[in-house]
């Protein structure tokens, strides 16, 4: 990615102290949702609001000045929440490409002032020093306490990044309903948007082909898209989550971008802001000048917190 993966703030369990790498290692998959890989991850500390960052490691032949680069991705959200401390995981199995991104890491926050508590190295079954060489030591987090907590929780940690953004892969049969319907569904007005939206909230529904139809054909247009994205508020953001992923998973391409990006929006505004991310890849492949798209990419990217939303269209 261009960006930094900004999933939407959020701090460990509450209660939870990492004692050691392995509670770690434990407890990042669970922040971001899936199983990290050939990234690195950043947790912050001493903010006002702690946040949390993925970000794709540098292929192993990039320039210095690309490493660099994406260092300052992380960096610059660090500094702008005047964050005094980070820990840094980076997922690799290629030690020397995890060593010289960690190091240039470790360089760039500590020019900004931001001390790196620590910088670890995993593979899924050894974990390092981030920055130096050895043996490693083997770990399984798959019975750790954060992880079986989460489980009782109800929270789901897919087993990658491609395994969450499936989870919008398109219903075909689904999708095929509602292009038949598109050919003679006018769009719903905004009363009708709102009724539409606040009925399947209530009862648990999901909209059938001609209501889908009808509701993309509106949130085409950005006046009446805003009603369905303002109308959310942080206490109902995951029913809206369920809602409009069934929608993304039954709207042709053609009619995509608006319904995503409404999702992208409900994801940040319920704290999944890798799913958030998903949503945006959808909205931004096939208008990447999308409006609504591109603003939940910058709430994502500047790490602004789901509280700090206060309706009428804009952030505190």
């Amino acid at each position: 990615m261009t960006f930094p993966e900004m999933p939407s703030p959020s701090a460990p369990p509450h209660g939870f102290v990492a004692r050691d790498p392995a509670d770690v290692l434990a407890v990042v998959p669970v922040l971001l949702g899936f199983e990290p890989e050939d990234c690195v991850v950043m947790l912050t500390f001493g903010a006002e609001h702690q946040f949390h960052a993925r970000l794709d490691l540098p292929p192993a032949d990039a320039s210095d000045a690309r490493v660099a680069e994406l260092a300052g991705l992380l960096v610059e959200p660090a500094v702008r929440h005047h964050v005094s401390g980070v820990l840094l995981v980076v997922y690799s199995d290629e030690a020397e490409r995890a060593r010289r991104s960690a190091r240039c890491l470790v360089d760039a926050f500590s020019a900004a002032g931001i001390t790196v508590l620590r910088a670890i190295r995993a593979d899924g079954e050894r974990h390092w020093p981030a920055t130096g060489p050895g043996e490693g030591t083997a770990y399984d987090v798959s019975a750790h306490p954060v992880r079986v907590q989460a489980v009782l929780d109800g929270h789901v940690t897919r087993r990658s990044r491609a395994d969450l953004a499936a989870t919008l892969d398109p219903d075909g049969r689904g999708r095929a309903d509602v292009a038949r319907a598109l050919d003679h569904r006018p769009a719903l007005t905004a009363d009708e948007v709102s009724t539409l939206l606040l009925s399947c909230l209530a009862t648990g529904s999901v909209p059938g082909p001609h209501e889908v139809a009808g509701l993309v054909r509106a949130v085409a247009d950005p006046v009446v898209r805003d009603v369905a994205w303002l109308m959310m508020t942080r206490q109902d953001a995951d029913r809206h989550v369920v809602l409009w992923s069934d929608v993304v998973r039954r709207t042709p391409d053609e009619w995509l971008p608006g319904a995503a990006a409404v999702l992208g929006f409900a994801a940040w505004l319920s704290g999944s802001g890798a799913l958030a991310w998903c949503a945006l890849d959808r909205c931004l492949s096939v208008d990447p000048d999308h409006i609504l798209g591109g603003y939940v990419a910058q709430l994502l990217e500047r790490a602004v917190p789901p509280h700090a939303w206060a309706g009428a269209g804009r952030p505190a």
